[in-house]
């Protein structure tokens, strides 16, 4: 039963939320894109700097309008199912932390890539765009990604 500030508390409340029916065409592309999603979340397993979560929400995602036995799996397995529980238990949001940390990388890199591209010697429309692209994710993030305060367990000192 989900508590008072609206969490879900089980992996059948947020199947029972979540879960979408899709036609048959549909359901065959979207588990076979949502299994091409996970293959990538496991590269992030063992390839330092290669996402893990960020190819798994998509496939629980593909999943939810699919397949019920993938979503159940997603949210359960023991490699990425802790996060996607935490993700859509609590209202598909991601910590704030974890989006302070986003925004800082995609700050990063997109001064590296508009870097290369001037180096590269392009005459600034490229540069121009990806400037377009990382205004755009800024914005997406931190208008339409809800945030979550996380909440640390009490240690005993």
């Amino acid at each position: 039963m989900s508590d008072v500030d609206g969490r879900l508390e089980s992996v059948d409340e947020i199947v029972e939320r979540y879960l979408r029916k899709s036609s048959p065409r549909q359901r065959m592309r979207y588990v076979v894109l949502g299994w091409v999603f996970v293959a990538f979340a496991i590269i992030g397993m063992v390839v330092p700097g290669w996402p893990t979560v960020s190819w798994a929400v998509p496939a629980a995602y593909l999943f939810s309008i699919s397949d019920e036995k993938y979503f159940r799996w997603s949210l359960t397995n023991k490699f990425f199912g802790p996060a996607l529980f935490e993700y859509y238990a609590t209202g598909k949001t991601v910590p704030k932390h974890a989006k302070i940390w986003i925004i800082v990388t995609m700050t990063v890199m997109t001064g590296i890539s508009i870097w290369i591209t001037t180096i590269a010697g392009d005459p600034g429309y490229g540069q121009v765009f990806i400037a377009i692209v990382w205004v755009i994710g800024i914005w997406w993030l931190t208008c339409k990604v809800k945030s979550r305060q996380e909440i640390l367990p009490l240690t005993p000192e």
